[in-house]
């Protein structure tokens, strides 16, 4: 599938070839906080009318998104997420459309207060019920750290630590070029197998990232599979488990990818390509079946 090309990145790589007469520096290791490039998804646990739901909701300033499922007692099936899309105000006003397979199936209306987001879900129809539900999930104070080397003017991002609590709990080893300015290196946190839990993606060379999956069975982080390394996320879809990627070569191409993830791999299944100049811009579409998938093995 094609790529977004980076002019900026292929420029960086040029200027921090090392020098054929520079004096190899040894290595100096720093450690860097990270800050997150939204607010860490908050899964809620509760009620709609007498069902039992579970929801993951992620926000960045005033939009809100994530998903819901009906979760069956004793049941060990992954969730069926219906999409959620919405907005929040500065006292904790929530409103949020329900969408599932792109049609329109819902709207809650509640406010966020403390661990509690509560109110009333409606119905397309006008039916309406009350819904309640409890922030849970992965405990402790989350902090991540990027060992970063420097030699000779270049940067490699060497680890990543997590300290929850003020301990740390996990060292993730990792060797890849960084062409950004260390205060612009984040982390991001969505949820990219779609099990409700955090992720954890730190975008560093030519607009790819590094990825590992949170475990709740585990309380740590595992490494993604080899089909996802290559992906630049930009989106995700839980009611259909898909990843997009977005991607641009310049203001006459660009495109969309789709990726499903199944059976522990992330399939494309679209290929979406835009090009010409904007007027007469023609878009071309592929699309692949999943029972054919190539992902990448591990």
């Amino acid at each position: 599938m094609k790529k977004r090309f980076s002019c900026l990145a292929v420029a960086g790589a040029f200027l921090n070839m090392p020098s054929a007469f520079a004096a190899n520096e040894p290595s100096k290791i720093e450690s860097v906080a990270l800050n997150a490039v939204r607010k860490p998804p908050t899964r809620y646990e509760g009620t709609l009318s007498n069902k039992r739901i579970l929801m993951v909701l992620s926000q960045q300033g005033a939009t809100v998104e994530g998903a819901y499922a009906y979760v069956k007692q004793g049941a060990n099936e992954a969730p069926r997420w219906i999409d959620l899309n919405g907005t929040a105000t500065a006292i904790g006003s929530v409103t949020l459309v329900e969408k599932f397979k792109d049609k329109m199936t819902g709207q809650f209306d509640g406010k966020i207060a403390g661990n509690v987001f509560s109110g009333m879900w409606r119905s397309p129809e006008g039916k309406s019920l009350e819904f309640t539900a409890t922030a849970v999930g992965v405990p402790g104070n989350l902090k991540i750290f990027a060992r970063v080397a420097r030699t000779n003017g270049d940067m490699k991002l060497k680890g990543i630590d997590i300290y929850r609590d003020q301990k740390l709990t996990q060292s993730l080893p990792a060797d890849a070029n960084i062409f950004t300015s260390l205060p612009n290196l984040r982390y991001d946190n969505r949820d990219m197998n779609f099990d409700g839990y955090p992720d954890l993606a730190v975008p560093v060379e030519n607009g790819e990232q590094l990825y590992w999956l949170y475990d709740p069975a585990q309380l740590r982080y595992v490494d993604a599979p080899a089909s996802l390394r290559d992906i630049n996320v930009t989106h995700t879809r839980y009611s259909t488990n898909e990843i997009i990627e977005e991607w641009s070569g310049g203001s006459k191409s660009k495109g969309m990818n789709v990726y499903k993830y199944a059976g522990g791999k992330y399939c494309p299944i679209e290929e979406t390509t835009v090009s010409g100049e904007p007027e007469t811009a023609k878009t071309s579409t592929k699309k692949y079946p999943v029972s054919q998938c190539k992902a990448k093995e591990d």
